[in-house]
């Protein structure tokens, strides 16, 4: 959903059917992340699907520092978490975790990932 005022707010197709459970603003542009999906917006309203490299839960993106940082989880028994990162919201680089990532924040120069 969209809105110019956190009051009214309008409805946005995002073109897939998958659960979204992120969404960060950076570099003029929306990034959105959730199962096996990260799709880009200037505007909020018009999105377009990118690929990464992994499959899974992607559950949390953030924006800081030039450069968007997505965290997940695989869905398989056992699995590690995922790092991505791009400065773009386009052309993604995958970094290992040795556990599942839900979220993150940046500060005092830098990110910290929790799961």
């Amino acid at each position: 959903m969209t809105s110019t005022d956190g009051v009214t707010w309008t409805g946005q197709k995002s073109g897939t059917a998958n659960n979204l459970y992120g969404i960060a603003y950076g570099g003029g542009q929306f990034v959105a992340v959730g199962v096996n999906t990260i799709l880009t917006s200037p505007d909020g309203v018009t999105w377009t699907a990118r690929s990464s490299a992994t499959s899974g839960d992607l559950d949390g993106v953030i924006y800081a520092n030039g450069q968007f940082v997505i965290v997940g989880n695989t869905i398989a028994i056992n699995s590690t978490g995922f790092i991505l990162t791009s400065p773009d919201g386009v052309t993604w680089t995958s970094h290992a975790s040795t556990s599942n990532l839900y979220g993150g924040a940046f500060g005092v120069g830098m990110f910290v990932l929790v799961g």
